[in-house]
């Protein structure tokens, strides 16, 4: 969007493959955030289950790069150093977590039934170190040192 009019500078479109292979008319994009790593956005698109990073430093070229995750994306936060975005995937009681310096999906953590993080909370436990956590049945500590 043009930041002073508001008025669209460009529409992509969502519609595509879920992550378990079936045709998607019309998924919803859950969030939006900014990275920042990197000038790109981090969108969330709820029903297929895939995450898109957004390059918008050329926005009449954009470069996005598709990740797979799990459906029913919804939203999530960054860990304590910023370079992991962990976004909740509702209905398929995950987590996924993704590396914004690679691109790339660092884990998918299963929860406990329908995880809703927002954004979650970032602190230093005393024998654990940096763990991000919520407070709705699901914990990922620092993905530096998570087992995939």
């Amino acid at each position: 969007m043009d930041g002073d009019t508001l008025k669209p500078r460009k529409v992509v479109s969502t519609r595509g493959m879920t992550v378990d292979g079936e045709y998607h008319p019309e998924p919803r994009v859950a969030s939006i955030v900014a990275s920042e790593i990197k000038p790109e956005w981090v969108v969330n698109i709820k029903e297929t289950g895939q995450i898109l990073l957004v390059d918008y430093s050329d926005i009449e070229n954009l470069k996005t790069t598709t990740i797979g995750s799990a459906k029913f994306l919804h939203d999530g936060g960054f860990d304590a150093s910023k370079r992991y975005f962990l976004v909740a995937a509702n209905a398929s009681n995950k987590i996924a977590a993704v590396d914004l310096k690679t691109g790339k999906l660092a884990a998918l953590v299963p929860t406990a039934k329908i995880p809703h993080p927002g954004r979650g909370a970032n602190f230093v436990h005393p024998t654990f170190g940096p763990v991000w956590a919520t407070g709705r049945r699901c914990r990922c500590r620092d993905l530096d040192q998570h087992a995939i």
